[in-house]
């Protein structure tokens, strides 16, 4: 997210006009996959690129092809960009299916399909594949595909003219993508963010993390923001803040004692391995039961 300030050119003596641009930054990267899932993504970034005072930059370094440039192509006017060498395009649509309805009669096994509607599930797994079957489904991956090329010359229509040429699944490099038009401009992401920071841009980075099982003994939280070190952010402000390293330590060697001890050790041998490990670290092994029980 980039922050600038920006004077309308209109009327500068009014401050009421000045505002701060915001500019959202998507480094995106994908090679596609569902149409309802990707369509999905590509309207909410059309919610952000509608907001008032944001722009919507868009940066592919590696692909953006089928349901990844479904997305890309929602970026603002003027501000899809790509890397030299970045694969864009393949815009067009897909739908396999295997059916072994043929196999299963070889072997005397007879597949029943019952239908509620005539054109539910035309090719299935399991039944016979027809031609009206099949043509549904090809009807059904067209209709797909003429809606894919509506988002995109409803997203960029400077491609109205030549989206025939383009939408026919096929991809293109990234020059190549700038000659056709699917891209705005030949420039990596890490190009892109030095320029607006010489440009004296305020930059803020959003970077997910995943949360740990034991965030106790340090770890990730989840969500935005900073990684944190839960136990030694709260230690470092308790007195004695060692003591919990001291404790695995202790911990540690008591189980590696353990472990030497034979099967037929009684438990007067283990207490005894125990009190001599804590005696190790000048602790005793009531004194470490009760730091353990405070923790």
């Amino acid at each position: 997210v980039t922050l600038s300030r920006e004077e309308n050119c209109n009327d500068k003596t009014s401050s009421a006009n000045n505002h701060a641009q915001i500019e959202v930054i998507i480094l995106l990267e994908s090679p596609g996959g569902s149409a309802s899932d990707y369509g999905l993504a590509a309207s909410q970034i059309g919610r952000l690129r509608d907001e008032p005072n944001v722009s919507v930059t868009i940066c592919v370094d590696k692909v953006a092809a089928s349901g990844g440039y479904m997305m890309a192509c929602m970026s603002s006017p003027g501000r899809l960009y790509a890397a030299p060498f970045a694969v864009l395009g393949s815009i067009g649509v897909i739908g396999t299916a295997i059916n072994v309805h043929n196999v299963l009669q070889k072997w005397g096994v007879r597949p029943l399909v019952f239908r509620g509607g005539k054109d539910k599930a035309p090719v299935g797994t399991i039944g016979e594949v027809t031609k009206e079957g099949m043509a549904k489904v090809q009807d059904m991956i067209d209709k797909t595909h003429a809606a894919f090329k509506r988002h995109v010359v409803s997203a960029r229509p400077a491609m109205a003219p030549h989206v025939e040429k383009v939408a026919t699944g096929d991809v293109w490099l990234g020059q190549d993508a700038l000659d056709v038009g699917l891209i705005d401009r030949i420039v990596t992401s890490d190009e892109y963010i030095g320029q607006r920071l010489r440009e004296g841009a305020r930059i803020l980075k959003l970077t997910r993390y995943h949360k740990s099982k034991f965030p106790l003994f340090g770890g990730q939280r989840s969500g935005y923001g900073p990684p944190l070190d839960y136990a030694s952010q709260a230690l470092s402000r308790l007195p004695g803040s060692g003591l919990l390293s001291d404790f695995r330590r202790v911990v540690s060697k008591v189980a590696d004692l353990l472990d030497e001890l034979p099967e037929t050790s009684s438990s007067d041998d283990k207490m005894n391995a125990m009190g001599n490990a804590f005696q190790a670290y000048g602790m005793s092994a009531t004194g470490a039961q009760a730091t353990s029980n405070n923790i």
